[in-house]
């Protein structure tokens, strides 16, 4: 979880580390090769995921997550931080997900390889955690950033003791 976290303001997430599985069904285009959009149809694949977090209590999470700081902490230390906090990189991380925008329109895309990547190298070039709001959906994305203001919100008022 704590290299999951402090990975996602970076340009890539390290799958095999993620405390989640891949989210079910297939990755869908509207589109050929040449001239693809994002399919809004791809938004529902978040659904079941973004239910259980909008359900979550974000007050007793940031209980449970002070609970446990000494664990994330020397989890982020052995990440090679010995003089980091990892409360401080946790509020850095919400930020920058917090600061993802919301493309407007059909969300272009090109397929150099395998993967498919953002057209627009505004968008390609942002964090994986970004990218990732992005993939969800405007009313997914909306959803996750309001958790989010919550649980910083909880974080800040009552940060783990250092």
């Amino acid at each position: 979880m704590v290299v999951t976290i402090d990975n996602l303001p970076r340009q890539k997430v390290a799958v095999q580390k993620r405390p989640t599985g891949p989210v079910p069904g297939s990755f869908v285009v509207v589109g050929d090769e040449l001239h693809a959009t994002l399919d809004p149809q791809n938004f529902a694949r978040y659904q079941p995921m973004v239910t259980v977090i909008s359900k979550l209590d974000m007050q007793r999470l940031a209980g449970v997550y002070v609970h446990f700081y000494p664990l994330f902490q020397r989890a982020y230390q052995d990440l090679g931080y010995p003089n980091g906090y990892f409360n401080d990189r946790l509020v850095q991380v919400i930020d920058s997900l917090l600061a993802t925008p919301q493309p407007t329109g059909p969300i272009e895309l090109v397929r150099p390889n395998v993967m498919y990547q953002y057209a627009d190298p505004a968008l390609e070039s942002r964090p994986a955690g970004q990218k990732l709001l992005i993939r969800m959906g405007p009313e997914n994305a909306a959803a996750i950033k309001a958790k989010l203001t919550e649980l910083r919100a909880a974080i800040a008022a009552a940060p783990p003791k250092r």
